[in-house]
């Protein structure tokens, strides 16, 4: 009678045990030999090893550095492009831009790829987030703190996963301003683009043209004025759109949800009215307001 051959299990097995075999006498021998007893595998205090301070978070040694950098000329527009930090817009009295940055990482090799580019473009001054290409790439942070002279008219700002804020400023400056994951506000605009994918969004408005976007934030904001012949957009998937308007606007208004509630707090000349539509005149209708939702409700009411 032939012995059975071994099967590929069988022989996979008596390997592995074989392994384990070699390491377990490879690890007696270290430790009978001189450099480590088995006094000194006693003397180690796991607790102690093991101990949460030993293994803090990074973010607790996070580096920082902060700096202020002047820009003089005479800029008519600024553009900001920042990744995740803060951008914070504001006016000042002085002739200058004023960049203030301050980047955080968590180790030197990451601050050191992380730099703030600043860049004069005849009338327009460039200020971004820049980083090498590589595995650092997102691996640092940074908040920028702009201060504007009066002479600019025209502010862009794009983020990717930070807040825009624009405060303080003179009133009619036009603005464009988005970002993907952070909420966006603003102050004393004239022709304003403004959005978000997944923040709220908060104006107030005095131009001839504005458009304003969400998918899952909210929409909230003042029209102050809203020119001859101008026009005023405001979309949003699943979020609200609550708006305030001077009280001599004077439009067609059409707001639209698919299951949300629309109301408006004007005298209506009413064109068509169904239970989550409405259009119709405010006055002679010689500028246009158009709202659409999809799963948030629509409010237009006087200032």
């Amino acid at each position: 009678m032939s012995k059975a051959r071994p099967s590929p299990i069988d022989i996979v097995g008596i390997t592995l045990g074989t392994i384990v075999l070699i390491v377990v006498i490879a690890s007696v021998a270290l430790i009978a030999h001189g450099h480590g007893s088995v006094n000194q595998w006693r003397g180690l205090d796991m607790r102690r090893w093991w101990a949460p301070e030993r293994f803090q978070p990074f973010q607790n040694r996070r580096l920082r550095e902060e700096k202020d950098e002047q820009v003089s000329g005479n800029f008519a527009t600024i553009e900001i492009r920042n990744i995740a930090g803060e951008i914070d817009i504001h006016g000042g009295t002085g002739d200058c831009i004023n960049v203030h940055s301050v980047k955080s990482a968590m180790f030197p090799a990451a601050m050191e790829n992380l730099t703030v580019g600043i860049e004069k473009r005849g009338d327009r001054l460039l200020v971004e987030e820049r980083h090498e290409i590589g595995f650092l790439m997102s691996a640092g942070v940074v908040s920028l703190n702009i201060t504007l002279p009066r002479s600019i008219r025209t502010i862009e700002a794009h983020s990717v996963s930070g807040s825009i804020t624009v405060h303080d400023v003179p009133i009619g400056i036009s603005q464009n301003l988005n970002t993907i994951s952070g909420p966006v506000s603003t102050v004393n605009t004239g022709n304003l683009d403004i959005s978000s994918t997944s923040g709220s969004v908060q104006f107030t408005f005095g131009g001839d043209r504005l458009n304003a976007h969400t998918v899952s934030g909210s929409i909230e904001g003042q029209i102050e004025s809203l020119g001859q012949g101008g026009t005023a957009t405001l979309r949003s998937v699943s979020g609200s759109v609550d708006i305030e308007a001077y009280d001599g606007l004077n439009a067609f208004v059409s707001l639209s949800s698919m299951s949300g509630a629309v109301s408006c707090g004007f005298p209506l000349t009413v064109a068509v009215q169904r239970r989550n539509s409405l259009e119709g005149k405010i006055g002679e209708g010689s500028s246009r307001v158009d709202v659409a939702t999809t799963s948030g409700t629509i409010a237009i009411r006087k200032m």
